[in-house]
């Protein structure tokens, strides 16, 4: 028989279309779990979506607002989103292996519960939480009228080194810290603000707005506000974790506190005081049970601004160095405060000070008694080499003389400073005295003001 060849072509091309045929499946989420599944697609395409797990919060209302309720462990990765109301009820714990991560614009409110709310960030667990200048993360009570000490705060727990034992329990309960890894790292934060935190728990066992506890290098911090708290802004308990850009508002123990051989850096740095309480801008120690405990509390700080306020007891200092604290300061302001400047004292400490491993440099103390020296034999020993001598670079006042380029705490000036470069790569160039620059207000927008 003899076939024609447009006969041929035809089934050639008949049995092209037939091959090709099968191979065209719908696409689409084939996942049954997926809240966009399609049961009529045949190949995925990787757009499933998912509805948020919702089992390991629980929701509650208070005055009308739903609010997810988080409590106790979160042992796997974690988010917690700007576009819902979030709620921490006693201890809440990340563990190790667990990130948790909070998005910018994030509000998390500690409940009124008669429980004592705190965010503890085990060792080997990691926080993200970065807001930005317009978006800050914050941390607040849910009460209407917040007060001081209405919750516990953050506190992060690393595996750096500690000088009172390999390892040591924070106060509260809030998780174990120290170890051997100076570069821990415990995540990051950015743009945080902390608002009525630092519940006194009993003698020497108070929560702070941040505590860092064994914090390790490899953790990022900068741009974090601790507000109105009952105890201290930020306490660093050993560790050799850095802080920029910070600032402590109101609280009504000591602004800024370490012990128990803190040897990070800091730069950029604000105290600002009101009248309902307060102690001492700066509390920095060794170790209150052996002043030569290894490794020395021996952090760089450049560029703070201190001020004071008199809250009615005449009680507030500037800074107080003492316990075989050693440290390098530079370009810092001290004023306002009713006590002292500063105050450095112990034996070890002011050994510390002769031998050049605490140091206090182009630097304007402009505050009653400027500078006050203690030993353990005398009260007020002046002919110990201090901080006043030539070569220095601090000038000082009583008068408010030398300040006059404060607005509250916003202001700086070039003369006398010294350059915090030369101390390393982490610091930035603030060849000024002061924290915030009048044209460079780092403060603007995140911060919450008294």
């Amino acid at each position: 028989m003899k076939i024609k060849k447009s006969t041929v072509k035809m089934m050639v091309l008949a049995g092209a279309l037939v091959a090709v045929v099968p191979a065209c499946k719908k696409k689409g989420c084939t996942d049954p779990n997926a809240t966009n599944y399609n049961a009529e697609a045949k190949k995925d395409d990787g757009t499933c979506t998912y509805a948020p797990d919702s089992s390991w919060y629980t929701e509650v209302e208070v005055s009308g607002v739903t609010y997810r309720q988080i409590a106790g462990n979160i042992d796997v990765d974690r988010t917690l989103t700007a576009g819902d109301n979030w709620m921490l009820s006693g201890g809440v714990f990340v563990t190790s292996g667990a990130t948790l991560t909070i998005e910018a614009g994030t509000t998390v409110h500690a409940a009124d519960d008669g429980t004592t709310p705190f965010l503890s960030i085990n060792q080997g667990a990691k926080i993200n939480a970065c807001g930005t200048a317009s978006e800050p993360i914050v941390f607040t009570p849910v009460a209407d009228s917040p007060v001081p000490g209405s919750w516990g705060g953050i506190i992060l727990n690393g595996y750096a080194p500690i000088n009172t034992g390999t390892t040591a329990e924070g106060e509260g309960g809030t998780g174990t810290y120290g170890g051997n890894d100076a570069t821990d790292n415990s995540g990051t934060m950015c743009y945080v603000r902390v608002e009525y935190a630092g519940k006194i728990l009993g003698t020497d066992n108070e929560l702070n707005g941040f505590s860092f506890n064994g914090c390790g290098s490899g953790t990022t911090l900068h741009h974090l506000q601790a507000y109105k708290g009952s105890d201290d802004g930020f306490e660093f308990f050993g560790g050799t974790v850095s802080l920029k850009y910070a600032i402590s508002s109101g609280n009504q123990d000591d602004s800024f506190d370490w012990t128990h051989g803190w040897s990070g850096n800091g730069q950029f740095w604000v105290v600002n005081q009101d009248a309902s309480g307060g102690d001492r801008g700066i509390e920095a120690d060794n170790n209150g049970d052996n002043n030569t405990a290894d490794p020395y509390s021996d952090p760089k700080i450049a560029n703070v601004t201190l001020v004071g306020v008199n809250d009615g007891d005449d009680n507030n200092q500037g800074l107080k160095l003492r316990e075989g604290t050693k440290g390098n300061f530079l370009n810092f302001v001290v004023t306002g405060f009713p006590k002292r400047g500063c105050q450095v004292e112990h034996d070890v400490t002011l050994g510390n000070m002769d031998g050049g491993s605490l140091t206090f440099k182009n630097s304007i103390v402009d505050n009653l008694n400027p500078f006050k020296f203690t030993t353990s034999a005398e009260e007020d020993a002046t002919g110990i080499a201090n901080f006043e001598e030539a070569g220095n670079n601090n000038a000082t006042a009583e008068d408010g003389s030398l300040v006059g380029f404060l607005s509250g705490y916003v202001g700086t000036t070039d003369s006398g400073a010294g350059d915090p470069t030369t101390w390393g790569e982490w610091f930035e160039a603030g060849s000024f005295i002061g924290a915030v620059p009048a044209g460079d207000d780092w403060t603007a927008g995140w911060t919450k003001e008294l």
